[in-house]
Formats: C-alpha cells, sequence, structure tokens
C-alpha cells in the first residue's frame, strides 16, 4: 500500500473510535462452526472443521517420503510394485530399470536398500520433474553446456544401504529412475526420501495461514502455491554450486546468510534472485508467515551491493550483476518485508544500502523524469536500453514506499523528497508512456508494444488511478489465450512471472468485472499447470510454452517448482478472501472480499500482533455474512460489497449503514463497497438489500 493511502487509512481508523467502543459493546461471543486455524497437521483426511487440509502437500509430521506408484519398467523386472510395500522388486539385465512416482514434486535427500544381488553390480539413480524427461539420465539443473545431468552410480553388492551425499541432492523431481548398468541381477525392497525443504519447519504441514473457499480448483491452486515457496525455500549451505562441475550436479553452494532462505527453483537455480522476491516474499507471508527466510535473501543481496551503490542480478555463487529492473525489485521486496514484520531495527541494518540503491538508480533518470535503463538483463529476454514501462513503474513503488520508510528511520526531509520524487515519476509515467487509444502503457515511449509485466506493476501498486487501472485491466484480457495470460514484450508466450504481476493487477483494478478476471485467470492458467499430465500435480512452472508449438516446457532446465509463479497464493488470500495487512507489522489491516462468482470463502493472515481471521458467505438471495476475529491491538477496516444494490449493513447486530447513508461515525460507500472503518476484536457483520 503506498504511503498516502496508508496515511488516510490511519486517519480514518482514528475517527472511527466511536464505532469501535458501539460494536465492542455489543459482545462478540457467538459460535462459527467454521473457526479454526491453518497449523493442524496437513493429514490430508479433509474432515471436521478443518477440511482445507486435504490440500496441504507438504508431508506431514515426518520428514520421510516415500514413492506412491511405478510409473513404468523396461528391460526384466519382477513384481515392480512390490518395493511399494518394503518387498523385494527384482530388476536382471543391464538396461532394466524401474521408474517410481513420488506423485508430486519433492526434494531432498533419496535412500535406497538393496535386499540382494548376484555379485557387484552397478545400479544408476536418475530424477526427473516431468513425465516427458523421465529415462536413464536425469534433467538438466547445472547450468552448464549439457542439456542433461546424467545419472548417479551405486555400486551393490549383497546387501546395500545407499543415501545420496550431500552435494548430489536433489531439490526438486517427481520421478525417480534405478536400472541396472550391469548385466546381473539386484533385488530393490526399500525407496524414500529425506525432504530438505524449508528446513526451519519442524513440521512442514503445520502452516501458519490457510485458505478455503467454494471453488475447489481454486483451493488446489492456493496449497500448490505454497508448497511450491516451500521448496523454494531451502537451507543457505543447499544452494547451486557455480560454476558448473564438469559432470553430474553440486547443490553444496552457500547461497546466503542464516539457516532458511528463498531461492528461485527447487531444481535449480537453487540462488536468490530479486525480482522472484517481488512475488516470493508476499507468497511466503500469505501461506506460512514465513518473514525469516525473505529477511535472509534480503540480507544476502545487500552484503553483495557494489560501492556504486548497485544491488546484484543474482546473489552468490551467481553473483551477477547488469540488472537495473532486477536492482528495484529488491528496493521493492524491502518495502513487503517491512510491511510484513514492521521490524525497524532490521531496516536499520540495511537502511544505508537502500538509500544508496534509491541514489544509484536515481542518478538514471533523464530529461523526460524517466530512468534511463543500461544495466539490461530481466527476467525473460533482454531488455533494450531506454524509458522502460516496468523500471519506471517499480521506480515509482521505491520512491513511494521508500518515504514510508525514511519516515519510520526517523528523516522526514528524506521522506518528504522521496514523496516529491515519486509523485514527479508518476507524472512522467503518465506523459511519455500511457497510451489513451490502446487503454494500457507502452513498453517504451516511442514502442507499439503494451506489456504484461509493467502494465500489471502499474496497477497492482497503485501506480495507475482507478479509470486507468480498469483500462488496463480490460486491455490484458485481450492477451489470453485459451490457456494463459501472454506477454507482448516476449513474442506472446504465457506470462508466469508477469502473470502472477497480473493476477495481482486484476484484483487492484478496483471493480468486480476485474476481480472476476482474477479468477477466472487463476483458474484458467494455473489450473493448466496444475492438472497438466506433463506437470508435477504439485507446483507451479518457470514458464511454458503455448499449445501449438508442439511442446510445453521444450527444455528439461525449465524449473517445475518456480516460486514466481505463486504470485495466486497471495491474490487469493489478499483480495478474494480480502485479508491483507495494510499497517507496517499488520497493526492495521483490511478485510475486503472480492467475491466474483465464489459463495464463501474464509481463512487467515498472521500479523506481529496475533493472527487475523475471517470468513464471508454469499447467500443465492443476495445476502452477505461475514466473521472478522483480530487482535483488539490492531486495527481493521472491513469492505461489505453491495453488488451494485442499495443495502443494509449491521455490525454485531446494529445498523451502521442505513442503504443511503452512515448511521454512526466511520462508515462510508463508494458504491461497490460500504467501509466500516476502526474495527478491533472480533465482530459479525451482516447486509442484505435496503
Amino acid at each position: 500500500m503506498h504511503s498516502s493511502v496508508s496515511r488516510r487509512r490511519r486517519g480514518a481508523a482514528a475517527v472511527a473510535l466511536g464505532l469501535s467502543a458501539l460494536v465492542a459493546a455489543q459482545g462478540t461471543a457467538m459460535a462459527d462452526p467454521g473457526r479454526g486455524n491453518g497449523n493442524g497437521h496437513g493429514n490430508g483426511n479433509g474432515h471436521g472443521a478443518r477440511p482445507w487440509e486435504k490440500y496441504v502437500l507438504s508431508p506431514s509430521a515426518s520428514r520421510t517420503v516415500r514413492p506412491v506408484s511405478v510409473f513404468r519398467t523396461t528391460g526384466t523386472v519382477h513384481d515392480a510394485g512390490a518395493v511399494l510395500k518394503g518387498r523385494r522388486t527384482t530388476l536382471s539385465g543391464e538396461g532394466s530399470s524401474i521408474t517410481l512416482d513420488f506423485g508430486k514434486e519433492v526434494g531432498g535427500f533419496t535412500s535406497l536398500h538393496f535386499a540382494g544381488s548376484d555379485g557387484a553390480q552397478k545400479v544408476g539413480v536418475a530424477f526427473a520433474e516431468s513425465s516427458a524427461y523421465v529415462g536413464t539420465t536425469s534433467d538438466a539443473s547445472t547450468g552448464g553446456p549439457r542439456s542433461r545431468d546424467g545419472a548417479l552410480t551405486v555400486d551393490v553388492d549383497g546387501r546395500t544401504s545407499y543415501t545420496t551425499p550431500d552435494q548430489y541432492l536433489r531439490g526438486g523431481f517427481r520421478y525417480l529412475t534405478i536400472f541396472l548398468q550391469s548385466a546381473g541381477t539386484v533385488e530393490l525392497d526399500k525407496v524414500s526420501l529425506q525432504f530438505t525443504a524449508a528446513p526451519e519447519m519442524k513440521d512442514p504441514s503445520d502452516y501458519a495461514n490457510y485458505f478455503y473457499s467454494s471453488d475447489d480448483l481454486l483451493n488446489r491452486i492456493w496449497y500448490a502455491g505454497a508448497y511450491t515457496v516451500q521448496l523454494n525455500t531451502i537451507s543457505p549451505k543447499r544452494g547451486r554450486v557455480w560454476e558448473p562441475p564438469s559432470e553430474l550436479w553440486d547443490n553444496s553452494g552457500t547461497v546466503g546468510v542464516g539457516d532458511t532462505i528463498l531461492v528461485d527453483g527447487a531444481k535449480r537455480d537453487r540462488t536468490v534472485w530479486p525480482g522472484d522476491l517481488g512475488i516470493e516474499v508476499p507468497a511466503a507471508y500469505a501461506a506460512f508467515d514465513d518473514t525469516e527466510s525473505a529477511e535472509n535473501a534480503l540480507t544476502t543481496v545487500y552484503q553483495h551491493q557494489r560501492d556504486t551503490g548497485e544491488l546484484p542480478y543474482a546473489g552468490p555463487e551467481l553473483d551477477k550483476y547488469g540488472s537495473d529492473t532486477y536492482h528495484l525489485w529488491t528496493l521493492a521486496a524491502t518495502w513487503d518485508h517491512y510491511l510484513h514484520t514492521g521490524d525497524r531495527r532490521w531496516l536499520s541494518t540495511v537502511w544505508d544500502d537502500y538509500k544508496e540503491g534509491v541514489d544509484f538508480i536515481s542518478a538514471k533518470i533523464q530529461d523526460k523524469g524517466l530512468v534511463y535503463i543500461t544495466g539490461t538483463s530481466d527476467s525473460v529476454r533482454i531488455l533494450s536500453k531506454g524509458e522502460n514501462l516496468i523500471a519506471n513503474a517499480l521506480m515509482w513503488r521505491v520512491l513511494d514506499t521508500g518515504a514510508e520508510m525514511a519516515g519510520a528511520q526517523g528523516d522526514r526531509r528524506l521522506a518528504r523528497s522521496y514523496a516529491e520524487r515519486a509523485d514527479a515519476i508518476r507524472k512522467a509515467i503518465d506523459a511519455h508512456l500511457w497510451d489513451e487509444e490502446a487503454g494500457a502503457y507502452r513498453f517504451y515511449p516511442d514502442s507499439a508494444i503494451h506489456p504484461q509485466a509493467g502494465n500489471s506493476v502499474a496497477v497492482w501498486y497503485g501506480l495507475a488511478g482507478d479509470a486507468k487501472a480498469k483500462r488496463i485491466s480490460e486491455y490484458l484480457k485481450t492477451n489470453w489465450t485459451e490457456i494463459s495470460s501472454t506477454a507482448p514484450e516476449n513474442k506472446g508466450n504465457p506470462g508466469v512471472f508477469s502473470g502472477s504481476m497480473e493476477v495481482n493487477a486484476h484484483f487492484n483494478a478496483g471493480n468486480p468485472t476485474a476481480d472476476q478476471a482474477g479468477v477466472d485467470i487463476i483458474r484458467r492458467q494455473w489450473g493448466y499447470m496444475l492438472n497438466h499430465p506433463e506437470g508435477t500435480k504439485s507446483t507451479f512452472w518457470e514458464s511454458f510454452r503455448n499449445a501449438e508449438d508442439g511442446c510445453v516446457h521444450c527444455s528439461s532446465y525449465v524449473s517445475l517448482a518456480h516460486a514466481w509463479a505463486t504470485g495466486p497464493t497471495p491474490a487469493l488470500t489478499f483480495n478474494v478472501l480480502g485479508l491483507k495487512p495494510t499497517g507496517v507489522g499488520g497493526r492495521s489491516f483490511d478485510f475486503v472480499p472480492h467475491t466474483a462468482d465464489l459463495s464463501f470463502a474464509k481463512g487467515s493472515i498472521t500479523t506481529t500482533l496475533g493472527q487475523v481471521e475471517a470468513s464471508w458467505n454469499v447467500s443465492k438471495h443476495g445476502t452477505f455474512t461475514a466473521r472478522l476475529d483480530a487482535p483488539r491491538s490492531a486495527t481493521g477496516r472491513v469492505g461489505v460489497p453491495t453488488f451494485g444494490e442499495r443495502v443494509e449493513v449491521r455490525v454485531d447486530g446494529r445498523v451502521v449503514w442505513d442503504g443511503r447513508r452512515a448511521r454512526t461515525r466511520g462508515v462510508s460507500s463508494d458504491g461497490t463497497y460500504v467501509y466500516i472503518e476502526g474495527l478491533r476484536g472480533d465482530h459479525r457483520i451482516r447486509s442484505k438489500r435496503a
């Protein structure tokens, strides 16, 4: 939330204290059979008060994971399914193989046990995320010249136990192929994996937050996004080594500080990439309240800042520079982390670096008042030098939120300077990049392209005013295919990273039509990824191609568990459910549901003051009911949707809006919502046609 809106909301909350006192007097001891938080044990039964647990993909309690089925065999394999039950599966003859399916993406150390063998034998072990690359050589993860990673070799001589050595940890795969490299026989009776993602979570299924709605597909997508982020949360001592090894792979690299860190891919790159943090940081917060991993990623990037103020394009061990947009993503993600934590101590440790980073990129503002990028590396392509839209939209975001952080650091002069410069950038963007005829911003001032990423960021972060935001939402829909949103700036390929931006943009465009677009594209694009037969059925991808290209991934190097694809997870929490922090540390929050065509949703976020839990329901007759359970020390703003009707709104049984006007202070309407400011504690809200 940019600073001007935050200030308005704080002021409105202060005015609404009379309403808080009124509703508090009504009492809040009404039972709700749907109450409950997300910190169950992910047992997957889906019964009782927590039906959302059936969607949790993370291993429960134990980190030991086992394959669930046999995908295929080649050569001579006797009793292939026996190994799934701890009994003997026999492979005989060179080239005979069994491919085991874990049923979902997993990552960690693989253990095999052989009950016996016909003398000394050699067994190969290969890994694949997609069924398209199952075979006796692993898919690619190293980034070297090889197209595949090869296979590990296990020496088997009678009863033998084997666990992959540390450097050969495989961070992301679904399929495990075990094959004979010699002419004899082996008896395999046990296969398991020690799950290593999210190393600081005692129980990986113990989510801090949850989401549950009337739409089964959206529920599955929320939890698949959460699981994708979890797989991208690793020990900083288990990242990708760079330069690539001459054979196989090596995941023993140190890629950051602390004990847990956010990286960009489970299989690869296993490295901190600042652009990914723009999606990862809110996703990790929405699902797990995981701010530690985000803090370690950001701290790592700041520790590698150059003397010029330039921030890395990628962290260690890649240590790449030369991207003005990724430089800006680090600065933007700094606000996201501060918003979630309110941690002034941490902010003070990076504040001088942040200011140097702002100065570095501000020096590239030229005559038009726009940033002229010269570091042209980016997410999916090398950009052209010039006044690029997304760089300038991010520049506005950085200055706008930087003003609030400067205020928190006690530097009022800098706060005013940042705010004034943000306003100047906004005006320059509108003057030089807005295309009135197209209803969208241009890629560059003289470009005919209207990019997905830049336009989405402009709406998502609030740069575009209400009128422009609605038009951009409509424009973005014109680029949809049957399976995805697309990025005109990337030759019309499906937008995954930029698509995550677009999802959030629609919900922030400010009208019900755009809300429905947000839900529709989540179902279309993320449903496609989740249900595709060549996918993992559990995680979201780095990229993919249009169906007419004849292949989905077209490269075994593409990551199928990539956190920049997890935009729907925070979007569903912050917008469809409607719960999101608006003040630092969650000291103030919104509960403003974007209902679209759903009939109910419930879920939670975790703030520094405690958990905020909410639910809403829309009846067939248009009656809206909601429940809010929040700490009394936090201040909430509730938005009750009007559905285009004149509605009466009650809070804890008392009328606060009679269909025409407020009946108490702190209540207003813009026609789309009736807003109730300054709520503290637990409340029931109900509306009906007036």
